[in-house]
């Protein structure tokens, strides 16, 4: 069960019984188990009833550090960034008010979208905390794009869609994208970081998005890619360097992201 990212039409808000009984009868399981869970939600006004469904059953079958988490989270109040802390989850965000910033604005009204989502609080809380995609279907696998808006608080249209009170340095907006997201993998001691004794993870920028200008930091691009040691993207000086991978990909036939082939 999951209330949909369109921003365009109204959001569907989950009758609080029905949050209850999913929690009783399908997370109960994986908590008996001990097995981690995620759960899709985008407004506030179901998070608030899951909650409440996951305090009870926290009461009844202590979590007891067991890793959990609500994805998307955009409407997301401070009462329940606390709550969800205190239950010991973390929030998988996604950017996808960076392109859909201007819908939101026409559907629940500017001043929620320059709250949305409160990015500042969030870091702030130390919760466990990520940027993601959620595969593509609610942003773009572009990264440099989610940076932009939580630096610059634009959508890709170029308008305000996030108050600067809410936004993030370069340094925290990067930590979200690389650190962050470990947690969520339980892999902190070999990903997220270039450090010894973690898999080689890592990109060469073809420039430093610490001191671009903000209008540009949409457009930093990766010239060299490498994972777990292996090279798997390539270009400019780098480009003899680049797999095809996997070999039956369209790049080969169509180019990449920005049309090289």
């Amino acid at each position: 069960m999951h209330d949909h990212e369109n921003f365009e039409r109204p959001a569907i808000i989950i009758p609080p019984e029905q949050m209850h009984r999913l929690v009783d009868r399908e997370i109960r399981k994986l908590v008996q188990r001990r097995m981690p869970f995620r759960e899709h939600i985008s407004y506030n006004e179901n998070i608030t009833p899951f909650l409440d469904a996951l305090e009870a059953l926290n009461r009844e079958i202590p979590f007891n550090g067991l890793r959990w988490s609500l994805e998307h989270a955009e409407t997301i109040t401070p009462e329940n960034i606390e709550r969800v802390k205190k239950l010991g989850g973390g929030i998988a965000l996604d950017h996808k008010m960076a392109l859909h910033g201007d819908v939101f604005i026409k559907s629940r009204g500017l001043d929620q979208a320059l709250r949305t989502t409160r990015l500042l609080q969030l870091v702030d809380s130390v919760i466990p905390l990520a940027m993601s995609t959620d595969a593509f279907r609610a942003a773009t696998f572009n990264p440099w794009v989610g940076l932009s808006w939580m630096v610059t608080g634009r959508s890709v249209s170029g308008s305000e869609v996030l108050a600067p009170e809410n936004r993030l340095t370069s340094d925290e907006a990067l930590k979200l994208f690389t650190k962050g997201g470990a947690w969520f993998m339980n892999t902190e001691s070999e990903m997220g970081l270039i450090a010894p004794g973690n898999l080689a993870d890592f990109a060469i920028l073809d420039r430093d998005d610490f001191s671009v200008p903000d209008d540009q930091i949409k457009s930093v691009s990766s010239v060299l890619t490498v994972m777990d040691g292996r090279v798997v993207f390539g270009a400019q000086d780098y480009a003899a360097l680049s797999p095809i991978l996997p070999a039956w990909s369209p790049v080969k036939y169509f180019g990449t992201y920005y049309g090289e082939k």
